[in-house]
Formats: C-alpha cells, structure tokens, sequence
C-alpha cells in the first residue's frame, strides 16, 4: 500500500476531541459498556487534525469519557485529504465543510444527531489498545 493511502493511529488527550454531532444518549452507554466488557478499544476516531473536530464518532468520544479515558486512539485526518468524503446523511449530496467549521467553531455549537455522513478509502484501521493504556 502507497504511504498516501496509509494511516497512522495516534493516541490524543481527550480533552483535544471536538463534538461535531449530537449523540443518543442510550446508545453512548450502551457503547461504553460494550467497550469496558471487552477491555480494549477497538475503532480509532477520525479526526480533523488542525482542529480536534471529529468526523466520525461523536458516540465513541462520549464513551470514553463515560470511561474516563484520559486519552483516545484516532486518525488524524484534514476535510482538505483525498481520502475523506463527508456528505449529508439523509440526502447523501455533498455537505459543505464550512458547514461543519462555522457552527462548532464560530457559535460554539454542534450539529443535529446524524447531519453528516464522513467515508473513508480506504477503510481506516483498526486497533487493540488495552483501556488501561488509555486511563
């Protein structure tokens, strides 16, 4: 595989995620226990490098606090990257990443549960990093 096809997991602070979306709150509980029952975390969560906003996994970050996890695994990615579509979850037409920027950034707010849909290509990877790593 090409190194611009690659990535790499690095392992960030959590209080360096920005929530992009509203999660459900049942299911962030149901996902913190599904975690902590298997002890390692699994699926990094793809962020935006320059600015901590996630692209993807909204629910995942929620659960580690839920864990109080001091640090998380992630994909640091940039909207700019060949290898991130983000479209908008409903109608699937592209979403304007500035749609994304202005409210987290500008007015402090997140976006409606399940605005956009981010993709990825290739796949991201995936991990087993035992939670106490992460505590």
């Amino acid at each position: 595989m090409s190194d611009e096809l690659s990535y790499c997991v690095a392992i960030k602070p959590l209080a360096f995620f920005r929530s992009s979306e509203h999660v459900n709150r049942v299911d962030v509980h149901k996902l913190a226990a599904s975690i902590a029952d298997t002890g390692v975390w699994t699926t990094p969560i793809p962020v935006d490098s320059e600015t901590g906003i996630i692209m993807d996994g909204n629910h995942r970050a929620s659960a580690a606090a839920l864990l109080r996890l001091r640090y998380v695994p992630c994909v640091l990615l940039s909207y700019g990257d060949a290898r991130v579509s983000v479209t908008h979850w409903r109608t699937g037409e592209p979403f304007r990443v500035a749609g994304i920027y202005e409210p987290i950034l500008g007015a402090g707010q997140v976006l409606p549960y399940k605005t956009t849909r981010h993709r990825f290509a290739p796949a991201l990877p995936r991990t087993a990093i035992d939670l106490a790593v992460l505590r």
